[in-house]
């Protein structure tokens, strides 16, 4: 599903969004309305804040509800 779909789903049932790209060990991004911004969560549960989307991030259709 696209970027927009995947953040409103994922906002309504609390959980964060990966792409399939990433996978087998996707990386876990999890939206908030914070200063923080988007918090990425690593492979090894590392948690980054303010996650930086190139322009294939955005138009890629490849993404799911994570976590």
């Amino acid at each position: 599903m696209e970027l927009r779909q995947a953040l409103r789903k994922a906002q309504k049932i609390g959980r964060g969004i990966a792409r399939r790209n990433n996978e087998p060990r996707p990386i876990m991004l999890i939206p908030t309305n914070t200063t923080a911004g988007i918090i990425v969560v690593t492979s090894k549960d590392q948690a980054i804040v303010r996650w930086e989307p190139t322009l294939n991030d955005l138009i890629a259709t490849d993404w799911f509800v994570f976590g």
